[in-house]
């Protein structure tokens, strides 16, 4: 076979790729769901689990503890692609309404090898600004039952579960829920 043949089935390979990873994208974002009523998100409320993670200096946080702002709640990892993709919807959402809420960005650390020198790295390569939460205990893991992620919850300002979000998230669906636990 010629360097040339060689060549154009690489970049054949190459295209295919980008067109599969493309189409797995957008599946995902397909699987995010938000109630299409406040009646039916206050029809299925329950309180959110609790769980205690770490903030960046090593302080142990609960969940309940936040109580009184909404909550969007997010579990990543930096090794994580789709993870990735959505977190600079996060930081736009966090520069807008950092007062107004909290952003939760749980990193599970300790999965595939995750380390905070990693998330360290990421946090800086990207120029993100929003605070990382570790679930150092995998008490989020735990509480949430959750085999994949990332995965987002959107949980009301008195500690309901009013959405949820698997796989990335976008603009989009990140506005949808905020719009949900906003409503007070």
């Amino acid at each position: 076979m010629s360097k040339q043949v060689k060549a154009i089935l690489g970049v054949i390979l190459f295209a295919a790729a980008i067109t599969a990873a493309f189409f797995a994208y957008n599946m995902l974002l397909d699987r995010a769901y938000v109630p299409e009523s406040i009646a039916e998100v206050q029809r299925d409320a329950q309180l959110a689990p609790d769980f205690t993670m770490e903030d960046e200096l090593g302080n142990e946080i609960r969940l309940s503890d936040l109580r009184g702002k909404p909550v969007i709640l997010n579990f990543w990892a930096s090794w994580c692609p789709s993870c990735v993709v959505e977190t600079t919807y996060f930081e736009a959402l966090y520069r807008e309404m950092e007062d107004d809420i909290h952003i939760l960005k749980v990193n599970l650390i300790g999965s595939r090898g995750e380390t905070r020198g990693h998330v360290d790295a990421f946090m800086r390569e990207g120029d993100y600004t929003f605070p990382v939460f570790f679930d150092t205990l995998q008490d989020g893991s735990r509480a949430y039952h959750f085999a994949q992620f990332p995965l987002t919850f959107f949980i009301s300002a008195e500690g309901y579960l009013v959405a949820h979000a698997f796989g990335a998230v976008n603009a989009g669906v990140l506005q949808s829920g905020l719009d949900l636990i906003m409503v007070n």
